[in-house]
């Protein structure tokens, strides 16, 4: 889950400029995705994780809450809402 949310955030940064795409301007976006305890990347684990601990274990069975989850994570972290 973390992945792809990871990794469609991070493409939408690289893809999201008018701009070309260089590939020191892919690493900034990455390494901005990763820096600090405030970085983007942090608190989309973070919301994972209190997701995991909070959801009834027999709901995961549904793809639809974890698909709802991933969603809500991609509109929130990568502009217009899904």
């Amino acid at each position: 889950m973390g992945y792809i949310v990871d990794l469609t955030v991070i493409l939408c940064d690289v893809f999201g400029s008018q701009g070309k795409v260089s590939r020191s301007g892919a690493q900034s976006v990455i390494n901005n995705f990763n820096s600090g305890s405030s970085s983007p990347k942090t608190s989309i684990h973070n919301d994972i994780s209190s997701f995991i601990r909070t959801v009834p274990q027999f709901q995961y069975g549904g793809n639809d809450v974890v698909m709802a989850k991933i969603i809500d994570l991609i509109s929130r972290n990568c502009g217009p809402p899904l």
